[in-house]
């Protein structure tokens, strides 16, 4: 499941910041509401489409 998250900055910003971006952390799962954490397994560089 992919998830959204507005990191309010654009995107020569969060490129530049790479993995010390502020990502959010789950608490719980978003498909089943499980009250678990999430583990996040890494970090990859994304690439941007801009008008």
């Amino acid at each position: 499941m992919i998830q959204f998250h507005d990191f309010g900055i654009d995107v020569q910003t969060y490129a530049e910041r790479g993995k010390e971006n502020d990502f959010p952390l789950l608490t719980q799962c978003p498909h089943c509401r499980a009250k678990r954490p999430l583990h996040r397994h890494g970090y990859y560089e994304r690439n941007a489409l801009t008008p």
